[in-house]
């Protein structure tokens, strides 16, 4: 089973519904005290909320009862409805950065970093496989929605960009169209030490909100 499949399984999937895991998460972030992680990730915090973001739209926690919200406006609104993947990357950031955590700038697929190997490289994988089919022939617009992310351009395969989903958490998208001989590939690269932030699972959630970030930019383009 692909180390993605989770995060798949979880897309478009609104945190609410799972109630039980909803009610765990905020729970444990109630009454909460923000000092220590706002020291260690640079967040800045108040009496109310512990503030920061995720591919540069703005979230705030609310200590009293640990519910999460963010603002797509960058402050007019805040909304609570936040999908599975989005809300557990946050909170397990803010639940799994070690004290002094890491970071090594040697880059990895994220399929290594829970050391399995012996996974069959034949079975597609749900997140990147999709994708690398969509991008098909389309190099340009891919490029387009990665700038359109503010990704840093790379120098690697056909279109390669750098992306923050944190100020602490970058990846790495490189993508190959395919050729006589082979189909579109995408791979996707994390720091050696990201888990020194983050469980190894919770990249495949920012993983495929980094994805459908990037179709609805490429969608968006055509719209216009």
């Amino acid at each position: 089973m692909s180390v993605n499949y989770h995060a798949f399984q979880s897309r478009g999937y609104l945190f609410s519904n799972s109630e039980a895991v909803c009610e765990q998460w905020r729970t444990a972030f109630s009454d909460y005290e923000p000092s220590k992680i706002a020291r260690i990730l640079k967040l800045r915090a108040d009496e109310v909320h512990l503030y920061l973001s995720y591919f540069e739209v703005p979230y705030r926690l609310c200590l009293k009862n640990g519910i999460l919200k963010k603002s797509p406006d960058h402050g007019q609104i805040w909304t609570d409805e936040l999908y599975f993947n989005e809300t557990m990357s946050i909170y397990h950031l803010l639940y799994y950065t070690r004290d002094y955590p890491r970071t090594a700038n040697v880059w990895v697929p994220n399929t290594q970093l829970d050391g399995v190997v012996s996974r069959n490289p034949r079975v597609p994988d749900p997140l990147l496989s999709p994708f690398a089919r969509e991008f098909t022939g389309r190099t340009e617009a891919l490029d387009k929605a990665c700038r359109k992310l503010n990704g840093i351009r790379l120098d690697k395969g056909d279109v390669s960009y750098e992306f923050a989903a944190f100020p602490q958490i970058h990846l790495q998208l490189v993508f190959w169209d395919a050729d006589e001989d082979f189909p579109a590939q995408v791979q996707i690269l994390a720091d050696k030490y990201v888990t020194d932030y983050v469980h190894y699972e919770t990249i495949g959630c920012i993983i495929s909100d980094l994805l459908e970030l990037l179709s609805s930019a490429a969608s968006s383009e055509i719209l216009e």
